[in-house]
């Protein structure tokens, strides 16, 4: 049986922090990290009604989008509702962990799914990202190692790129020394120099996860004194948040109907040109304020969850489209993503919490 600390592993390889905003709280929020878990619920949001969810089908942890706590509490009373979802889950033995603005970030998170589910093609990253230190882990072992090096680096976070996992470079060289008084090689003898055939192994590495990297190529390693370098990369480990890509051309309105059934929403539009839009920009939840990036990107038309009304003002009258179509319908694909993805990391058993329409965060859209 897995713990609460190996799931939030798993979490962090799909949706790394170092893709988090640096205002957000991500991660482990409530519970034990060395809990067991023999089952997942995954959710949107974190309401009393997804941790019901969670207590109903036995699960021991909650891995919702948005965080369980955003502000510090100064209380624990059941009459306040921050403090009520903290406590509840307490009193139910479930931890939580929140994937916010990472997966919002992340390959195939959050945005990715969007796209997926608008049917767009030739998909692009765009927008803001959070920048952050990067590292590459340079290694240094025996040739007949390499492989169980490579795997354990890999399963402790290491070498992720993009859409890409178990990403490395390595070169063979020979490596030598002389082992003295008191020292045990795994290689050779001590007092001899010795020459062994080795690999140079190297990855990219987030700067959350480079202690806990650092200790697994210490584990997998068959020398006393292993020889490694860490090299701070300049390009930071940010991803942008946006998606844009192509749709089949339509006007404002064809391409409103047609994302409404695509996502079950009605959504709202602000229409600031006339022309058919080709090409669109997607953020899933409330990020209005992207579509100037979207416009600078060359999309005709923002996607997201939600527009107050000074945004849509300025955009349409901007000559800029955009819609409006629900915080929910944007974002909750994503996380049948993340239960996918988890399960298949963890191969425990993750459920997707789906409320009734009208409850627990999912609008009841009425019928025109």
């Amino acid at each position: 049986m897995m713990t609460v600390r190996e799931v939030l592993a798993a979490v962090e390889q799909i949706a790394p922090p170092s893709y988090a905003f640096s205002w957000d709280r991500i991660g482990l929020q409530v519970g034990d990290p060395d809990a067991p878990v023999s089952k997942v619920a995954v959710s949107l949001d974190s309401g009393l009604g997804a941790i019901e969810f969670a207590s109903s089908i036995g699960a021991e942890l909650l891995v919702s989008h948005h965080p369980i706590i955003w502000d510090a509490l100064k209380d624990l009373r059941a009459d306040h509702y921050n403090a009520r979802r903290a406590m509840e889950l307490v009193k139910r033995g479930i931890a939580g962990i929140a994937a916010h603005t990472n997966w919002d970030c992340a390959p195939g998170g959050i945005n990715d799914a969007l796209a997926n589910v608008l049917e767009m093609s030739n998909i692009k990253p765009f927008g803001q990202s959070q920048s952050g230190a990067r590292w590459k882990l340079v290694v240094f072992v025996p040739n007949e190692v390499t492989t169980k090096m490579l795997d354990a680096l890999s399963a402790a976070g290491a070498g992720v790129i993009g859409n890409y996992e178990r990403c490395a470079f390595f070169s063979e060289g020979t490596g030598t020394f002389i082992g003295m008084e008191g020292s045990n090689p795994a290689v050779g003898q001590s007092g001899q120099v010795e020459e062994v055939a080795e690999t140079r192994l190297e990855m990219f590495v987030p700067d959350e996860i480079k202690s806990q990297v650092e200790r697994a190529m210490r584990q997998a390693h068959p020398y006393e004194e292993p020889a490694f370098d860490w090299f701070q990369l300049a390009d930071g480990g940010g991803y942008p948040l946006g998606r844009i890509g192509d749709i089949e051309p339509g006007t404002a309105e064809e391409i409103r109907e047609h994302f409404d059934q695509l996502l079950g929403s009605r959504s709202e539009m602000w229409v600031g040109h006339s022309r058919a839009i080709r090409k669109v920009a997607v953020i899933g939840g409330a990020a209005a304020g992207e579509w100037k990036s979207a416009k600078s990107a060359g999309a005709d038309c923002l996607i997201t969850g939600e527009v107050p009304q000074h945004v849509g003002l300025e955009a349409s009258e901007s000559g800029f489209v955009v819609l409006a179509c629900g915080h929910y319908a944007t974002e909750q694909p994503g996380m049948a993503k993340m239960a996918r993805r988890l399960k298949e990391k963890t191969g425990l058993e993750c459920e997707l919490y789906t409320p009734e329409a009208g409850k627990s965060g999912r609008p009841n859209y009425l019928q025109a």
